[in-house]
Order: structure tokens, then C-alpha cells, then sequence
């Protein structure tokens, strides 16, 4: 089950240098982006009639010319479902306008700038917001391609607003909204918050039996179900914990679960990554847990240049040096 879902990552290599800290870390924040890129590079496919990838992400838009294409191709959407939308009482003007741009303009120069310019100043007339905005240096010289998804990702909800199919991300949040907004399911004659069924390989195996045509799910449901459950289960036992107290992950209902203190929407995306909705935001449940599991924090010392998987222990002040530090699951936080 596992071959198929987002890259496994390391969950606490034996490091011994800074360097190696940052290059791993660099390498996670790649694969939390992953899912993004796949998931956006998706929707440009369908929207552009262009194959774009998640690899080729940031090089196919990194002169700005096929963001102002897109611009163009939503803005026509837009004006073609505007008066639904005014029948609706919602009237905001879209502006319709052709969008100054170069085909030609070679990755890394002033007219990829300039295309990009162009886009964004567009994004701010539909009605994205500052902070959902990159730079042009971001997109150009691929400084920040998580801002570049962020942006994307905000046009894509203003694109539903317009019946426009927004990415697979911004659908999981409406199933998520509506969720919230329907009444509560009735309480079930079992505990309301169960365990993660156990592993397959250990239970027992009952005697074969013809295996039922599996039924058609609705596409509404694909996030959530029977794979959902086993692949947080896969990713929850993986590596296995041993500790007296181990960290809860327990699934309180269909796509919602307890983990730690808190209870979380876990969704599918395209029935490969596994996503937990974070705030405003999206993170994958490995990086969520690399964050929030005490088993696979890290402890960062600078006694003697290592780093080691934390210990329940705490470190004797006298062992440190005046210009020793200790940091325990740092939180990454982007500049916005």
C-alpha cells in the first residue's frame, strides 16, 4: 500500500554536522511540497491544456509567461459566469483586459520579471490578498516555491467562488466547511473515538473467501474511508513506538481523528498523500507528526556538533557550554 503515496521521509537520521541538519531539513520542506505541486501542476493541466508536472512545476512558469496564459484563460471563466454570480447577489467587477506579455522571455530576465509583474498585478485586481502574494524574484529565480503554490492556491478559491474547479486541495476544504456546517452524525453504539484498526499482518487471517466486487465510491467520499484509515494507520506505526505512552492517533469519525490533544480533519488527495488540514493550511500527516510526535523530534546540540533523537531525559546544565543551545521540535515558520 505504501508504493504508491507521498515519498517516505527520514524520520531521524544520525547527523553529525550542521550541514547535514540543513540539508535534510531543506529536504523535507521539498517533500511537504510535493502534494501541493502535484496537485496544482494538475489543475494547470486541466485549465491550460498543457502537460505541466510537479518536477517541471517551477521551471514550465518561471518566466511568467503561461501564469499570465492562465490569468487570461480564468478571467474569460470568470466574465462567462459573472451573471450567475450577480443573480446571486454577488457582484464584485472582474476586470477583463488583455495581459501584457512576452512568450519569449527567457527564464531569469527582466521580461520573465516583467510577465510576472504583470500576473501578479492581476491577482490583486480579482482580489488576492498581499499576503497570498510572492515577489518576482520568488517565482523568477526560484527563491520561495511555496509562496508561488500559496498564491495558486488562493486563485484557485477565488476561481470556485465562479463555478470554476478550483485544485483538489480547495475541494477537500469545501468538503470540510460543509462538514462543519451540517449537524453532527448520530453518536455510534461503540466508543466514539476509535483506535486505528490494527495492522493486517497482525491480526488474524480468516478463511478465504471470494473477494465482493469493490462498490463505485462517490467522489465525494474518495478523501475519506477505508484507505484513509489504513494509510494513517501505515504512516502512524511507521517506525513502531514502543513507549509506555505512546502518541495518540485515534479515528473519532469519518476523515476526523484525535491526534495528541487535538482533533484533526485528514483527508486523501488524489488518493495518494495524506493531508491534515493545519489552521488556513495544509500539511502532510508525516511532517505534522515529525513536528508534534515527542518519538520523532529531534534534539539539536550544539555540545558537540550532533544531533540525536530527543531524549525523555533533560540535559544537565553544567554538561553545556556558555554557548551551547538546545532546540526541541523547532517550528518552521515562513515569513508570512
Amino acid at each position: 500500500m505504501c508504493s504508491f503515496l507521498s515519498p517516505k521521509q527520514p524520520s531521524g537520521p544520525g547527523f553529525t554536522d550542521m550541514q547535514q541538519y540543513q540539508q535534510w531539513l531543506a529536504s523535507r520542506h521539498e517533500a511537504s511540497l510535493l502534494p501541493m505541486k502535484e496537485d496544482l501542476a494538475l489543475w494547470l493541466t486541466n485549465i491550460l491544456g498543457l502537460e505541466i508536472t510537479a518536477e517541471s512545476f517551477m521551471d514550465r512558469l518561471d518566466n511568467g509567461f503561461l501564469l499570465c496564459q492562465l490569468a487570461e484563460t480564468l478571467q474569460e471563466k470568470f466574465r462567462q459566469n459573472d451573471g450567475d454570480m450577480s443573480a446571486c447577489g454577488n457582484s464584485k467587477s472582474i476586470p477583463y483586459r488583455r495581459i501584457p506579455c512576452r512568450q519569449s522571455a527567457p527564464s531569469g530576465s527582466f521580461f520573465a520579471r516583467d510577465n510576472t509583474a504583470n500576473f501578479l498585478a492581476w491577482c490583486r485586481k480579482v482580489g488576492v490578498g498581499e499576503t497570498c502574494l510572492f515577489e518576482s524574484e520568488d517565482l523568477v529565480l526560484h527563491k520561495q516555491p511555496r509562496e508561488v503554490c500559496l498564491c495558486l492556491l488562493e486563485l484557485g478559491r477565488i476561481a470556485s467562488r465562479y463555478n470554476v474547479e478550483p485544485p483538489g486541495l480547495i475541494q477537500l476544504e469545501k468538503e470540510i466547511e460543509q462538514e462543519e456546517k451540517s449537524p453532527p452524525p448520530p453518536p455510534s453504539p461503540v466508543s466514539p473515538a476509535q483506535p486505528l484498526p490494527p495492522s493486517p499482518s497482525l491480526s488474524p487471517s480468516p478463511s478465504p473467501s471470494p473477494s465482493p466486487t469493490p462498490a463505485k465510491v462517490s467522489s465525494g467520499k474518495k478523501s475519506t474511508g477505508k484507505l484513509l484509515d489504513d494509510t494513517v494507520r501505515d504512516i502512524a506505526d511507521d517506525p513502531p513506538c514502543r513507549c509506555l505512552n505512546k502518541f495518540c492517533v485515534e479515528r473519532h469519525s469519518q476523515g476526523r481523528y484525535r491526534v495528541g490533544e487535538k482533533m484533526l480533519f485528514i483527508r486523501m488527495l488524489h488518493n495518494k498523500h495524506v493531508m491534515v488540514r493545519v489552521g488556513g493550511g495544509w500539511e502532510t500527516f508525516e511532517s505534522y507528526l515529525l513536528k508534534h510526535d515527542p518519538c520523532r523530534m529531534l534534539q539539536v546540540s550544539r555540545v558537540e556538533g550532533k544531533m540525536s533523537p530527543i531524549s525523555c531525559k533533560s540535559p544537565n546544565i553544567k554538561d553545556l557550554a556558555p554557548d551551547s543551545y538546545l532546540v526541541v521540535a523547532a517550528h518552521y515558520r515562513s515569513k508570512k
